[in-house]
């Protein structure tokens, strides 16, 4: 990355005079650090200290183009400098606060910051020596959330948005304020058309549906499917089982989507679909929604789906599919092992098969997956949940978009899926929801952080370290990224 650095310093000539050695000393602290990095980077030869010398730093940052600005403090300075240079300036920017205890960089630090948000502009901001190993983490932590190619991509993602359908199947169920959808706003906001119709549609759909293509289904899933554990009662097999209910209807779901040009939706399932015994759960239908396969098609469109019509989950699934082109997870945070430091991801049949082994073959995948009975108390409809455990994965990136008060924030952070043994699987998956899929993760963030932020029952995941991209989409749709530290 090319990164161009200048420094600030006091508005008094005299002052400024004084102090110019002592400035671009710790300025070439930086660039050599930089430098060492592998970055080119551009120097202001100069101190800002008034608005020409304020007026000739952007300028050279700006005529050098460079992807990154790196504003210096390590004596006082007038903050409506930094704010008159920051104007200028088109790329990100970050403050350092160099540590410099013979002189008040840190209070120039702290009221340059203070007229940045004032007037709105977004920095970041770094605290403490170059030499220090916490500070260069953050330094290079911030460079690659802002490396140039992400932002492309992640404008490239929101830009995409603009124009596609969200089919949404009912409302959020069993009262969770976090799945609401604003039609209106995300139009103007993103430029996505919510499209609403009932599971009644649906289900009258899937009762025409031709039997030929039910049993095509049942067939299909019974030749690669790694065992379904039938039972005399809410799993059961042939053209009048309850399988077959949710093979109908899953077949009358992609029907309506390729019909009215959905691109991803939301299903309200519960509890209108589960609290009937002549209907069926929505989990099978929702893990071959978010497949990559299925009897019909071997390479099908993934259909991203969210259950219980959390839309705002959908959208997060959406984003994030459409950054890594694969399925992506949506779960309950289900439970935290401290002693092991892991989370339990669960949620019935969210979890797209292909996440059992992430193959481009779905025989691979599928080979993994136990359709097993639904939870007779809960799911009174009956039918199969998807039971497995996700392949592990050293990088993964969660999401979540809520709003408050009206206002779209995404929370990010890195992770991964850890290994286990296949004891250590079943033993945790049976403390929990057994018969669901699980996905074993580790939070790269402060747990603490995590608990603090955090403001929804579901979360979402792509294979891969896409938090970059995903600020970049914030920044294009006018979400506030919150990256959890």
């Amino acid at each position: 990355m090319k990164i161009g650095i200048v420094t600030f310093t006091d508005g008094r000539k005299r002052v400024a005079d004084a102090t110019k050695a002592d400035c671009l000393h710790f300025q070439k602290r930086i660039a050599d650090w930089l430098k060492g990095e592998g970055h080119e980077v551009v120097e202001f030869e100069d101190v800002i200290w008034n608005y020409d010398t304020a007026r000739k730093g952007a300028g050279l940052i700006i005529g050098s183009d460079c992807d990154i600005a790196v504003f210096n403090f390590c004596v006082w300075s007038f903050p409506d400098l930094t704010a008159q240079a920051a104007m200028l300036i088109e790329c990100p920017i970050l403050f350092v606060g160099s540590i410099n205890p013979s002189q008040p960089g840190w209070v120039a630090f702290f009221a340059s910051a203070g007229a940045l948000h004032e007037i709105g502009l977004p920095y970041g901001r770094v605290l403490g020596d170059v030499a220090d190993p916490k500070v260069q983490e953050k330094i290079r932590r911030f460079l690659k959330e802002h490396e140039p190619d992400a932002c492309v991509r992640g404008e490239d993602v929101a830009h995409q948005l603009s124009g596609m359908r969200y089919g949404h199947f009912d409302g959020p169920a069993m009262g969770m304020y976090t799945g609401h959808v604003d039609a209106s706003q995300w139009m103007a906001q993103f430029g996505i058309h919510v499209y609403h119709r009932g599971q009644l549609h649906l289900w009258q759909m899937a009762k025409q549906i031709d039997p030929s293509r039910v049993q095509a289904g049942l067939d299909w899933l019974e030749k690669y499917c790694g065992e379904i554990q039938y039972n005399n009662t809410n799993l059961t097999p042939g053209l009048d089982g309850t399988l077959a209910r949710q093979v109908r209807m899953y077949l009358a779901m992609k029907d309506f989507c390729k019909e009215e040009g959905i691109d991803f939706c939301g299903l309200s399932g519960q509890l209108d679909m589960t609290e009937w015994p002549d209907l069926c759960v929505a989990d099978l239908q929702e893990a071959l929604l978010n497949d990559i396969a299925d009897w019909e098609e071997e390479k099908k469109k993934v259909i991203v789906c969210a259950t219980e019509c959390d839309s705002n989950a959908a959208l997060t699934m959406q984003i994030l599919h459409l950054l890594c082109g694969k399925p992506v997870l949506f779960a309950d945070l289900r439970h935290y092992h401290a002693d092991r430091d892991l989370f339990d991801l669960v949620n019935s049949g969210q979890h797209a098969p292909w996440l059992a082994e992430r193959s481009d073959d779905f025989r691979e995948n599928w080979k993994k997956i136990r359709l097993m009975p639904a939870t007779e108390f809960f799911y009174r409809g009956g039918g199969a949940s998807v039971q497995f455990y996700a392949k592990p994965a050293e990088s993964v990136t969660f999401a979540r978009i809520v709003r408050i008060r009206g206002e779209f924030v995404m929370h990010i952070f890195p992770g991964s899926f850890e290994a286990l043994s296949y004891e250590e699987e079943e033993a945790l998956g049976k403390e929990t929801a057994y018969t669901w899929p699980h996905a074993f993760a580790r939070f790269h963030c402060d747990f603490e952080a995590f608990c603090e932020n955090f403001s929804a029952n579901h979360i979402h995941a792509a294979i891969g370290n896409y938090v970059p991209e995903l600020i970049a989409v914030c920044h294009a749709l006018d979400i506030e990224p919150v990256v959890i530290r």
